[in-house]
């Protein structure tokens, strides 16, 4: 296949990532659009699938798409990605893997069933599944985030079965499931966020919460800085990306008692952290890898 153009699928086309990827498209001379996916029109019509936008049938099969959709993208969205992608278009992260990583929850069993270790997790509903679900995870503290999440929010530490149940009693009245996960010291507020592309993990950073706080994510405070992609991160990382077939992945590891845990794996990882304290051009990197994977034609 050869594709002639390169869509960004994003809902926020002012956020660094789609910004930095059109700016690295006019650098390398190729062909990108940033395109909202609800602005396209799906369609199945006489048999056969068909996209639209503008009024205009698409030419999936001349696309590379790379979509920017975190787990909190819409039904719409992902709908959109899957239809694209049955018309024929590239996608560096299709469908199929965008839905097997949006519920945390199966996205760690699926990591732990492959063999790898990831922090010992509950997913609760009621108020009521605390005090068995605290005692097999080792007791309070415990982390408790929202089953689709992303950049820190929706994450908060209990220190008592009071807190644990307030988060649990409201978050049910808005009918939330809840990730409830061992809180590990050893961790002390850092995470190791590695970027995989092409099943290679490229770059790391050592993410670390502001003063007070245990969240490392950068947009909630955290600082990041360059740190070795040793063969046992870069192992852990390239074996998460893989077990999800994705093209591009952000691989969140912490320190466990008895060494690294895969934390979280991301379809649409951001990567302004790790062009600030690499001083690489991520952008161009991915885009690099979208023209050779995809065979796209340059212009």
């Amino acid at each position: 296949m050869l594709v002639q153009n390169i869509v960004v699928l994003t809902r926020q086309p002012d956020c660094h990532a789609a910004r930095r990827l059109s700016a690295a498209a006019q650098q390398l001379k190729l062909p990108l659009t940033l395109l909202d996916p609800h602005q396209y029109y799906l369609y199945s019509l006489n048999g056969t699938t068909q996209v639209a936008l503008a009024g205009a049938a698409v030419e999936a099969r001349e696309l590379a798409v790379i979509p920017r959709l975190g787990s909190l993208a819409t039904e719409y969205a992902l709908a959109a990605l899957e239809h694209l992608e049955r018309c024929g278009a590239w996608c560096l992260n299709g469908y199929p893997q965008l839905m097997r990583l949006r519920h945390k929850f199966s996205a760690l069993s699926q990591l732990a069933a492959a063999g790898l270790q990831v922090p010992d997790s509950a997913m609760l509903r009621t108020p009521n599944e605390v005090g068995p679900a605290v005692a097999a995870l080792g007791g309070y503290p415990v982390v408790l985030k929202f089953i689709r999440g992303s950049q820190g929010v929706g994450v908060v530490l209990a220190s008592d079965e009071s807190v644990a149940r307030s988060v649990l009693e409201a978050l049910n009245l808005v009918q939330y499931d809840v990730l409830l996960q061992r809180f590990y010291p050893e961790a002390a507020g850092s995470d190791t966020r590695v970027l995989v592309l092409g099943g290679t993990a490229r770059w790391a950073v050592q993410r670390k919460s502001r003063q007070g706080g245990f969240r490392s994510n950068f947009h909630r405070g955290g600082t990041a800085v360059a740190c070795e992609l040793t063969p046992e991160i870069a192992r852990l990382a390239e074996e998460a990306a893989q077990l999800f077939n994705l093209g591009l992945a952000g691989v969140d590891l912490i320190r466990g008692p008895h060494g690294l845990l895969v934390l979280e794996v991301n379809s649409s990882p951001g990567f302004e952290t790790i062009e600030h304290a690499h001083g690489a051009d991520v952008a161009v990197e991915i885009l690099s890898y979208v023209q050779r994977s995809s065979n796209l034609r340059e212009h």
